[in-house]
């Protein structure tokens, strides 16, 4: 399974908390999915899966083509970002003069235990929806295959973490824009991490700091 983050949309060059809202990808963001593309170009893709949010379907989209994958594309309602509530749609500078009280208690808590009081999914929500779309996708591959998988920020680094522990995107980063992760799926046992939130593929490497907003 390769698990990508969409391209840079509009919202991420801008720090915008897009969570469910819709932005499309920047010219940037095309940039970078067609280097993910061209990369995956030598692999035989069984399958592309996305989250139908735009950003996410434009980066499969741009990832088919610059891959030679000819079927279709399979939008999945649990490979969705996560809903963030009264965060949505606002910078750090615009959520620090709306909610300054409520943004210190925010931020001093761990990251799995602020999203109720911002009125945002959990991690608990996140996770079951994502994981049913995993389960899903694993149920129409059961001779294996190499399955691309697009989605975001904060879905990705939720299911990561609960996967694979806490270690993995330690702290509040989250996969770069375009990075692909893979993970070994073998039948009856369990997943293993290959690689995480690679960019090698990109001209040049994000910091991975500039790639924390939703």
């Amino acid at each position: 399974m390769l698990l990508i983050r969409h391209g840079q949309s509009t919202a991420n060059a801008k720090r915008i908390w897009q969570g469910q809202m819709e932005f499309p990808l920047s010219e940037e963001g095309r940039r970078q999915a067609r280097h993910a593309g061209r990369t995956l170009a030598g692999r035989k893709l069984s399958a592309i899966y996305s989250s139908p949010l735009r950003r996410a379907l434009e980066t499969a989209e741009i990832l088919a083509r610059e891959s030679g994958y000819a079927g279709e594309i399979v939008p999945l309602e649990g490979l969705t970002e996560r809903r963030g509530g009264i965060l949505e749609g606002t910078t750090h500078e615009e959520r620090a003069a709306r909610f300054p009280e409520l943004l210190e208690k925010f931020l001093a808590v761990p990251e799995e235990e602020r999203w109720q009081m911002v009125g945002a999914e959990t991690d608990e929500e996140v996770l079951g929806r994502f994981e049913a779309a995993v389960a899903e996708i694993l149920a129409r591959h059961p001779r294996g295959g190499v399955v691309a998988v697009v989605s975001h920020g904060g879905a990705i680094r939720a299911f990561l973490r609960d996967r694979f522990g806490p270690g993995v995107l330690a702290g509040d980063l989250r996969a770069p824009n375009a990075s692909i992760t893979r993970i070994l799926w073998p039948p009856d046992d369990a997943p293993r991490l290959l690689e995480l939130a690679s960019t090698s593929h990109l001209p040049e490497e994000p910091d991975p700091k500039t790639s924390t907003v939703e």
